[in-house]
């Protein structure tokens, strides 16, 4: 086995590598390498052209065992700030081979030796504000599909810290049943990556705006025509004052419904891993569960993990 960091003449096996490992993560559909390759900008970049935003340092490591890519991990700084005291040690990404558990252990030691370079004393594991944008839909943290990385951090000394639940409703249909409340509402779209258009839903009465159904086509996340007709709906919020009457599901309903008339097919939508109210809503709407995904973090001050 050999570590080596990536560099873009790797850039075909290790997207191939990605597509693979993630072909049973919901809403992961296969990415070109052109895509790939702009994830990977700034590990590639040289670090003078790269501007004052995003993560720093950023650096991807491949294992290599008898010529096949077994294992990637992607990761960078956070440097600290106004709401973070010290640097943050980041994992962007990381997968390896089912079953090749001393090459993902390998892989995540050389990535957490790098990080340790920069005098972190935390790491965070798939945080949402620097996933891939083709990876999931938004919002996702590490897939219950990729438990074998799960695992691994686990082992490490990683816990969980955030979560976000997914819910999806293929071929849905629905009729929209209206609130008690006297409320007027209008559909706004606008375009963006995907084919179809973006929608936002919204609830007013008497000129207020009292709620509020923010839904992205698929498109945004991948190019892969199979995600143009789903939507995932980011944001679905209610005044306090007009909750508990019916507002949020006859919101939602319409929503839907005006999407299904100009080609959308499928619904997903997410929310907090302990925002049990909203997770009893959607499924009972016509949703069903099919992914949980988490954050995880790792204490660098903590006491070592005991290895095998």
């Amino acid at each position: 086995m050999k570590i080596v960091q990536y560099t873009p003449d790797l850039q075909t096996p290790v997207t191939q590598f990605y597509n693979h490992s993630t072909v049973h993560v919901p809403h992961c559909y296969p990415v070109k390498e052109e895509e790939f390759a702009i994830a990977m900008h700034r590990v590639t970049a040289d670090k003078s052209d790269l501007k004052d935003d995003g993560l720093d340092s950023e650096a991807a490591f491949v294992a290599i065992v008898d010529g096949i890519t077994q294992a990637f991990i992607h990761v960078g700084i956070s440097r600290a700030g106004k709401n973070r005291e010290k640097n943050l040690g980041v994992i962007r990404f990381l997968v390896y081979q089912r079953g090749a558990r001393r090459v993902g252990q390998a892989v995540l030691e050389r990535a957490e030796a790098y990080l340790k370079t920069f005098n972190v004393s935390q790491i965070s594991a798939f945080p949402q504000e620097c996933q891939y944008r083709f990876y999931h839909f938004e919002h996702a943290y590490l897939s219950d599909a990729l438990d074998q990385v799960q695992g691994l951090l686990g082992f490490n000394g990683y816990h969980r810290s955030n979560g976000e639940v997914f819910l999806d409703w293929e071929n849905y249909s629905v009729t929209p049943v209206p609130s008690s409340l006297p409320v007027k509402l209008s559909i706004e779209w606008k375009d963006g990556r995907g084919q179809l258009p973006n929608c936002t839903g919204h609830a007013h009465q008497n000129g207020e705006q009292v709620g509020i159904c923010e839904s992205r086509c698929g498109g945004e996340f991948s190019s892969h025509p199979d995600a143009q007709n789903w939507l995932h709906t980011t944001w679905l919020g209610i005044e306090d004052d007009f909750q508990g009457q019916g507002l949020g599901r006859y919101l939602l309903q319409y929503a839907l419904q005006e999407m299904k008339k100009i080609g959308y097919r499928h619904a997903a939508i997410s929310t907090n891993w302990e925002n049990y109210r909203a997770f009893l809503f959607y499924s009972n709407c016509g949703y069903q569960t099919v992914d949980w995904t988490y954050e995880f973090v790792k204490d660098l001050s903590a006491a070592p993990t005991e290895k095998w």
